[in-house]
């Protein structure tokens, strides 16, 4: 008898006039839509592995209480040496040209001990018109940056920047569980996409309420190779998970609302807004993004009112004997907390992709970051301290190998 599984050269996935493929939904394929290379039965494989070395250059730290030198010198190196960082499977089944079903797994996670964080993404995507209206249910990147909804593997750089980490923590951006329609309602598919859903966010466990969030997105492709976006996330109602059940020591507020919950996350209702363009042609890319929004994390926000961050990049692509080179540089300013003079960060990057195939490329990656003196880190580690942490300026070297089939 035959094998199950089939190993075949996939068929290219339809693409739209400008040479780049295009999926209706805006649920955030790490991979794109490109097709798969292996294909057991109507399930199709995709695999992308990212090993890294990572060395950090910070200053030293002057905060006053002795016992946060160490820990924020310590937090700024977080992540140094070697790494698995992603180790994504995509599996993948479209039984109709009405139906599509997507699941992501990143088993680095698991190395990392992190089984609850492995499920990246899994969806069940409706067409009843393909092409024009789609209905996404599952688990799925919300409609909010450029950062987050472009396939992670064609990112020219190590790590996605302050900005991402912001929006994410925020819950503004990211995955979530919920439910979203998409549509392109002209006859030609890329010249307008829209997009609106609704998700749980953090209304969930013991919060009286079904939706944490809403989020819609547009998008236009007027001309070949430009992109153009616009998107929004709201947070409709202020939200207090008690979290009576977690007893981890990890997770106690210094300052609890309420003595009683001590383990409980507070989040203040509020919006954020994000505007990007893209263009990918003639050897080059270039990518802009904006973000204003509102500071609806209560617990770690430490006052701060309102952010906005803006970030671009630009790299050239050509050929040097086999291999495709892209060297790459990028510009970041984040500022978390507008109404002081505190909170701001710069980033300043130069990268090197280095492609020996299409399924094979090495990323050399430094990236600069500047903070205002007194700034808290946007990561903040568990539990939380008052005062917070503060964030300490460095230099980041990163070699990644990422393979993809």
């Amino acid at each position: 008898s035959s094998s199950a599984v089939v190993a075949a050269q996939a068929e290219p996935a339809p693409s739209t006039p400008d040479g780049e493929t295009q999926e209706l939904s805006f649920a955030g394929d790490s991979f794109g839509p490109s097709s798969a290379r292996l294909q057991a039965g109507p399930v199709q494989f995709r695999f992308l592995v990212q090993t890294r070395y990572t060395r950090t250059f910070s200053v030293d730290s002057n905060n006053p209480r002795v016992g946060y030198q160490t820990d924020e010198v310590a937090l700024a190196h977080e992540g140094d040496g070697a790494s698995l960082n992603r180790a994504f499977v995509r599996l993948s089944a479209e039984p109709t040209p009405y139906l599509q079903m997507k699941a992501i797994v990143d088993l680095a996670e698991l190395v990392h001990d992190d089984v609850a964080g492995a499920v990246k993404q899994m969806d069940v995507a409706l067409e009843p018109w393909p092409k024009h209206v789609a209905i996404t249910a599952g688990l799925f990147k919300l409609p909010f940056s450029v950062l987050e909804l472009d396939p992670i593997a064609e990112f020219p750089f190590a790590y996605l920047g302050q900005a991402d980490t912001l929006a994410k923590n925020l819950g503004f951006a990211g995955r979530d569980i919920g439910a979203e329609l998409t549509l392109s309602p002209l006859s030609k598919p890329k010249a307008l996409r829209l997009a609106l859903g609704a998700f749980r966010g953090e209304a969930s466990d013991d919060v009286n309420a079904v939706i944490g969030s809403v989020g819609a997105r547009v998008e236009t492709r007027p001309v070949k190779g430009l992109r153009l976006g616009v998107d929004w996330i709201e947070h409709p109602s202020a939200i207090t998970r008690r979290r009576l059940f977690d007893t981890s020591h990890k997770d106690v507020l210094p300052h609890p609302l309420d003595a009683q919950y001590p383990r409980a996350q507070n989040w203040d209702r509020g919006r954020a807004f994000s505007a990007d363009a893209r263009y990918r042609g003639h050897h080059l890319l270039l990518i802009v993004e904006g973000m204003f929004g509102d500071r609806v994390d209560v617990d770690t926000r430490y006052a701060a009112r309102t952010f906005y961050a803006v970030w671009g990049l630009l790299g050239v692509r050509f050929k040097v004997g086999p291999l495709r080179l892209m060297p790459t540089v990028r510009l970041g300013w984040v500022d978390a907390d507008r109404e002081e003079p505190v909170g701001a960060v710069r980033e300043l990057g130069a990268a090197l992709n280095i492609e020996f195939t299409p399924d094979v490329r090495l990323l050399i990656d430094v990236m600069r970051t500047d903070v205002d003196a007194a700034s808290p880190s946007l990561d903040q580690p568990r539990p939380l301290l008052d005062p917070p942490y503060d964030q300490l300026a460095n230099t980041r070297v990163v070699v990644q190998l990422q393979v993809t089939l």
